[in-house]
Order: C-alpha cells, then sequence, then structure tokens
C-alpha cells in the first residue's frame, strides 16, 4: 500500500489551477473581474493567439501597495472578505483569492501596480510559481498584468487547448458579457494588434448593446426596470422580432455578475411565449440586484451557477417584469423592405427573321391565376393534411368553432351585406365635383352596429350542438374594453385576398386576417379552457407509478398541484398509484401525459394543466381561423380588427408570427425619394 504524503507546494498549486483556469478565457475573466473590483472605470484587454501566448489586462483601479504585492500571489490571500461570514455581504465579483496564484503556477506573469499614495510603481515577475524579480518601477496609477505562455510547464493541459482562432472566439464572448454587464466600465478590447470592441462606459445599457451587437439590436431592445420585495431587476429585453436561434444572447447578471441559471431563463422565455417562432429564444441583458443572503454564489469553481434561497420566487419575479414590460409595449415589427436580387441576364443573341416571335393567337383564353377562393390545389392539399394531424373530436370541435366564429361576425356586422372587399371598394360615390375624402374608421360605433342587427336581422344556421359553443365575447359581455395602442383608424383596403391595409396617423398598418383571427381564437380557447373546471376520467383498475427516489420527491412535492390538474393519486406507504387522469381537449390524458408533466415539474414550474397542451391548442386555433384568400366582407375585417385590437397580446399569432407589419410614411417618403439621406 502507498504511503500517505503531503503535496508540496508547487504540485498543490497546479492542481489548483486545474479547478480556475481551465483557458486563457478563465485568465481574462478572474483578472478583468479584479480590475472592476479595484473601481476601475477603463479596462484594456489584449490578447495574442488567442490568449495562448499573451494576455495583458490593464486598469485605472486603486492598485496594490507596494507591501503586499507579495500576498496578492498567495493562495487563498484576498482583501475581498476575512471571515465565514463576509460571504452573506459579498458584493464583489472575486473572493475566493485563488486567481492570481492558480494564474502564476502555470504561466510567466509580471504585474506593474501602483496606488495614488505612492511615487512610484512596483513590478514582479513570477515563472511557474516562483518570484524571480521585485522591483521598483515607473508607471501609471492602477494595474497592468501580463500573462505569457499559459501551461508552459504543464504540457497535458496544453495540449488540449483549442486552436488560437477558437481560444479567442471564447474571450470574444467573454469580453462582450462583461461590457454588457458593466457598461459604467469603459472596455478596450485588442485582438492580436487589432482593437475589436471600445466601449464609452457611460453607464447606459443600451449603448453597451449598441457596441456589442449592433445598432439594429439597440433599436429594437425594451427598457426594463421592475422590484418587488427583496428583488429588483433592470436592463434590456429584445423585441419578439429580435430573436435567436440559441440561447447565447441571453445575458443574466446577479449583483454584477455574469452567471447561468435555468430558472431564470425558463423564466423569460416562459413570458415570451406565442410570441415567438418555435426554436427561437429571446434577447435580453438584465442584471438582478439581490441581497448576497438570499443567493448562493460559492457553488461553482469558476462562479457561472449560482443557488437561489427560494427558486418558486425568482421565477414569479422574472416572468411577472418581462411579462409586463411586454403587455405596456406596442410590438409591431416594421417593414423591411428588402431589394430582390438582379437576375442574371441572359447574354444577347443575334436573331434572324424566322427567330422572331410569332403572336399570340387572341381567341386562346388566358389560363386564371386562381379560383374565387384565390386558393391552388397545393395548399388546398397541404390544408387536409395539416388537418388530419388533429383526432376526430379536435376536428369536429374546430369545425364548429368555424361556424361559431363566423355567425358572430355576420351577426354583429350584417351591414356587410356578405358581399367581398373588392364589391364594396368598387361601389359608386355620388359625385359632385371633386372626390370627397375618405372618412377615418372610428371604432367606438357599437349603436349603428346594434340598429343595423335590428334592421336585418340574421338567422344563426346553427345546430344546437353549435349553439352550446360560446361566440367571441363583445367587448362589453366582457370585462371593460381594453384601450387599444391606436384609437382612430381608416381601413383602407385588402391585398392579396389575405392583408388588410390600416391607416393611422402617419403611419400604414398590414394586417394578415389568418394570423389575426388565429391570435384572437387561441386566447379566447385558453381563457375559456382555463376557466371551466377540470374533469377527471377514473381509469378501471389503478395503475402503480414505478417512479425514482427523485421524481418520487417531486411527486410529493406537488402532489396538491397534480391533483388540481385532474390527476387522482393515492399513497401507498411510500409508492403512488394512479387512479383518474384529466379529460382534455374532449380526449382522456395518457399515461405518458402525467409523466411528462412530472418531467417538466422537476425542471420547470406549471401554473395551469392547460398551459401544457398550449401547443394542441394553438393548433385548433389555426385550423378554426379564416385563411388567406377567404373572402371577408368590409364589416367582417372591421370585426375582425376590432377584436384583435382588444386582446393582450395582438401584435403576434400563436406560433410566433406577426400579426401587424408597421410602415411609415416617413420610410415611404424615402422610398419615393422625397427625403435625401
Amino acid at each position: 500500500m502507498q504511503k500517505i504524503r503531503l503535496l508540496d507546494s508547487k504540485t498543490i498549486n497546479k492542481i489548483a489551477a486545474g479547478e480556475v483556469v481551465e483557458s486563457p478565457k478563465s485568465v481574462v475573466k478572474e483578472l478583468t473581474e479584479n480590475a472592476i473590483d479595484a473601481g476601475a472605470s477603463s479596462v484594456t484587454v489584449e490578447i495574442k493567439e488567442g490568449g495562448i501566448s499573451y494576455i495583458r489586462v490593464a486598469d485605472n483601479g486603486c492598485g496594490i501597495p507596494k507591501e503586499q504585492v507579495k500576498s496578492a500571489f498567495l493562495r487563498h490571500a484576498t482583501s475581498k472578505m476575512s471571515q465565514i461570514e463576509d460571504l452573506e455581504h459579498i458584493f464583489t465579483l472575486g473572493f475566493r483569492g485563488e486567481a492570481l496564484a492558480s494564474i502564476a503556477a502555470v504561466a510567466q506573469v509580471e504585474m506593474l501596480t501602483k496606488t495614488k499614495e505612492e511615487e512610484t510603481g512596483t513590478r514582479i515577475c513570477i515563472n511557474a510559481g516562483e518570484i524571480e524579480v521585485m522591483e521598483d518601477t515607473a508607471c501609471r496609477e492602477g494595474t497592468s498584468i501580463t500573462v505569457k505562455n499559459l501551461f508552459y510547464n504543464v504540457p497535458a493541459r496544453r495540449k488540449f487547448l483549442k486552436k488560437p482562432a477558437t481560444e479567442s472566439g471564447h474571450v470574444s464572448d467573454l469580453v462582450n458579457k462583461i461590457a454588457l454587464g458593466h457598461p459604467e466600465v469603459a472596455i478596450h478590447y485588442i485582438n492580436n494588434g487589432t482593437t475589436v470592441l471600445h466601449t464609452a462606459g457611460n453607464n447606459d445599457p443600451k449603448t453597451a448593446v449598441f457596441y456589442v451587437y449592433g445598432k439594429d439590436a439597440a433599436n429594437n431592445m425594451l427598457p426594463i426596470v421592475y422590484k418587488k420585495g427583496e428583488y429588483a431587476v433592470s436592463g434590456l429585453i429584445g423585441k419578439p422580432e429580435l430573436c435567436r436561434a440559441n440561447r447565447n444572447y441571453e445575458n443574466l447578471f446577479i449583483n454584477g455578475r455574469f452567471i447561468k441559471n435555468q430558472v431564470v431563463s425558463s423564466a423569460v422565455e416562459d413570458a415570451y411565449k406565442t410570441k415567438l417562432l418555435i426554436g427561437k429564444f429571446p434577447v435580453f441583458v438584465l442584471n438582478l440586484e439581490v441581497e448576497p443572503a438570499l443567493v448562493d454564489v460559492n457553488v461553482h469553481p469558476a462562479k457561472l451557477e449560482v443557488r437561489f434561497k427560494n427558486d418558486d420566487e425568482v421565477y414569479e419575479f422574472f416572468y411577472t417584469a418581462v411579462s409586463k414590460a411586454l403587455q405596456e409595449t406596442v410590438l409591431i415589427p416594421k417593414a423591411v423592405l428588402e431589394k430582390k436580387p438582379k437576375e442574371k441576364q441572359p447574354e444577347p443573341e443575334q436573331q434572324t427573321l424566322t427567330d422572331a416571335p410569332k403572336k399570340p393567337e387572341l381567341t386562346k383564353e388566358l389560363p386564371r391565376a386562381t379560383e374565387s377562393t384565390g386558393a391552388k390545389p397545393e395548399q388546398e392539399k397541404m390544408k387536409l393534411e395539416n388537418f388530419n394531424l388533429l383526432s376526430k373530436t379536435e376536428q369536429s370541435k374546430a369545425e364548429k368553432i368555424v361556424e361559431s366564429v363566423k355567425s358572430s361576425l355576420t351577426d354583429r356586422t350584417s351591414l356587410g351585406g356578405g358581399r367581398s372587399v373588392d364589391e364594396l371598394l368598387k361601389r359608386k360615390t355620388a359625385i359632385s365635383g371633386a372626390a370627397q375624402k375618405a372618412e377615418p374608421y372610428l371604432k367606438k360605433e357599437p349603436v349603428q352596429e346594434k340598429e343595423a342587427v335590428k334592421a336585418e336581422p340574421v338567422k344563426s344556421q346553427e345546430t344546437p350542438k353549435q349553439e352550446e359553443i360560446k361566440k367571441i365575447p363583445d367587448a362589453k359581455e366582457e370585462k371593460e374594453e381594453k384601450k387599444p395602442f391606436f384609437q382612430n383608424y381608416k381601413i383602407i383596403g385588402q391585398v392579396f385576398r389575405t392583408y388588410w391595409i390600416v391607416e393611422q396617423g402617419e403611419c400604414l398598418y398590414l394586417i394578415d386576417q389568418h394570423a389575426a383571427h388565429e391570435r384572437i381564437l387561441y386566447e379566447e380557447l385558453m381563457n375559456r379552457f382555463k376557466e371551466e373546471q377540470v374533469v377527471s376520467q377514473r381509469m378501471l383498475t389503478p395503475l402503480m407509478l414505478n417512479l425514482t427516489p427523485m421524481e418520487n420527491e417531486v411527486l410529493k412535492d406537488n402532489k396538491e398541484l397534480l391533483e388540481s390538474f385532474g390527476f387522482e393519486l393515492e399513497d401507498f406507504g411510500g409508492k403512488y398509484a394512479l387512479r383518474a387522469t384529466p379529460y382534455l381537449l374532449q380526449n382522456p390524458s395518457s399515461i405518458g401525459f402525467f409523466t411528462d408533466i412530472l418531467d417538466r415539474l422537476a425542471e420547470e414550474r406549471i401554473s395551469n394543466v392547460y398551459d401544457t397542451k398550449i401547443l394542441a391548442v394553438a393548433t385548433m386555433a389555426c385550423k378554426a381561423a379564416v385563411k388567406g384568400h377567404d373572402v371577408l366582407s368590409m364589416r367582417e375585417a372591421e370585426a375582425l380588427i376590432h377584436q384583435l385590437l382588444k386582446l393582450d397580446h395582438p401584435f403576434t399569432c400563436p406560433h410566433g408570427r406577426p400579426t401587424i407589419i408597421e410602415l411609415t410614411k416617413y420610410e415611404m417618403e424615402k422610398m419615393f425619394k422625397r427625403i435625401q439621406n
């Protein structure tokens, strides 16, 4: 048996360095955080060859006194805490005192530092943990640390480093996040002699986003400030159109420290649900200010993860904050007019008289582009295939909703007389000189509509079963009508039998009738389902659940919630039997649905059982909504737009596609060259 022996200090430092220093990115992170903790207002980060051969971090902070320079390179030597109780009051980014000792153990380090009170600075050179030079020198106030040949004395670690270009990318990503989290600090980042980033340091988060992500991203960010109890969040969240295909643009800071946290990510992403396309993720820069006692930052070697004292509180806090910020903002995307790529012109060929094209025969009838519905056979085939994805009960329910909605629109808008938009727009007007200017359409016309309904009553074609399905409620039947984001508007007409043109002030809006109706139906269905009491269906024989200890604990903690969802559970001495499952969307739930919810409860929060069926409800709304090319009368379009504007989230369909696009007068004048750039 091998004898137990105490390792020497060099070996200890190299082993410890493996936890703190993983790559050049780790070195830059530790040194930059130390610079910010020192009160620097300007930090310069310079790397060469991805940081493998050269890293320099210079700041204008407070510097290190001459008598403490050697102590700074000792393990667990720090100025940020002195006793265990200080961990509950840590606001600094670093606190362990391991960084400088770990870096010096696996590289060649030179440090120049000077405090405001000292006349001269101090220069110290350390090679593989051994001090070689320490002397007075002339330098500016602050600290500058140069790290050369990282892992030169640990070949096993050096050979596992990535290519310089890859390591450089990791460092660049880190510096960008530091710049976003600390807009009060001017960050100057140099890579192989080229300035990559240079922020202003003016304490404006939007300016930092401009430098890191560009002008378009900065213009599409929304400010957020929210405080509740012991939590306060501030920063920027992106509009739905500023979405990405991964989570790399989700930036969360806790008391200035960049961290990754699944609870916060889930809360923010849930707040964006039905506003983003599937597979897209939001862009945000959020800084949470909280008492250090409520969060444990000492659970990860690189301090990239934290544990909250109460995950549920944090989830609700972020979900509410982001939801309110999105709800209080008009999220209509601007029309982006892209130039069509030029087609390659065929090379000119010399033609003879025999090659001249013949005149077309006028007797032949030209083929019609579309039928009266405007739908192509391929589109109809795709609709039928998508419709078949639903169960038979959902198909019948969708068909009933279509009839219900169409009849409700007809009942409230009989002035249109069922005529198409083209007929209404082609009607002759009395001409007595010059053409009269169209009056703007005012939303407040309920009196005229009611009179029209009395004058020409429309008989409902519904069957008794169809009457059971509620019509889309009118504003007065529901709660007090929500004030829309614009009041006076006029409908100009419709293009391509799909998009309605609406004029409001100096803006032109294009409204997709299918996406708009889909959002109306979705919110109506979700509200109706959530208000209904969930009905359970008993199983013929109870099913014993074979769960892991972790799943058993999750079930025990959420038993009341699961029972409110419609599941009936019976405890058999620590094991559980499933006796009943909820009956949702006119279908009994499967056993797999229970296990899916249990898995989700282990990772996220669910408040309503229908939140787990969002995709199914969105599909029902999509199939039931009016389609593109479906003919709507002008009054039906008015009712559709009127209802859309009353919704809490009218700007996207349930799948994340926009319902409204904005084109301003200024942009149109630019297109017609009335305004010169």
